[in-house]
């Protein structure tokens, strides 16, 4: 194989390596309040949720962003509310691999809230 087509090959597998999924949102929680913050709250700084269920009969909002890759490591993000009857939140959980949420890059998670 000739330099210039390992080349290519390479730039274009770099290109179709990484495949994302989902809609990438703010990592601050800070806004969020158990029993306060409503369905229209987080629907206004959020949109619209990757995917709703239902856990122990208690509705569920999902927001995730999913980046896969095919070489080196691929990076997550979810957050989960848990909704009270009343449409306030009952709880709330957040989980990330990304550097920038983990503190592995030195920097700090982003502001949901401009």
């Amino acid at each position: 194989m000739t330099p210039r087509l390992l080349a290519a090959s390479a730039l274009v597998f770099g290109l179709v390596g990484c495949v994302t999924n989902g809609t990438d949102f703010p990592s601050d929680t800070k806004w969020i309040q158990d029993s306060k913050t409503k369905q229209a709250d987080v629907r206004g700084i959020l949109g619209e949720p990757y995917s709703v269920g239902s856990t122990s009969g208690k509705p569920t909002w999902t927001y995730g962003y999913y980046r896969y890759k095919l070489v080196g490591k691929s990076l997550q993000k979810e957050l989960k509310f848990y909704w009270n009857g009343d449409g306030t939140v009952n709880s709330y959980s957040f989980n990330s691999s990304f550097p920038e949420d983990t503190g592995a890059s030195g920097g700090s998670a982003r502001s949901a809230v401009p």
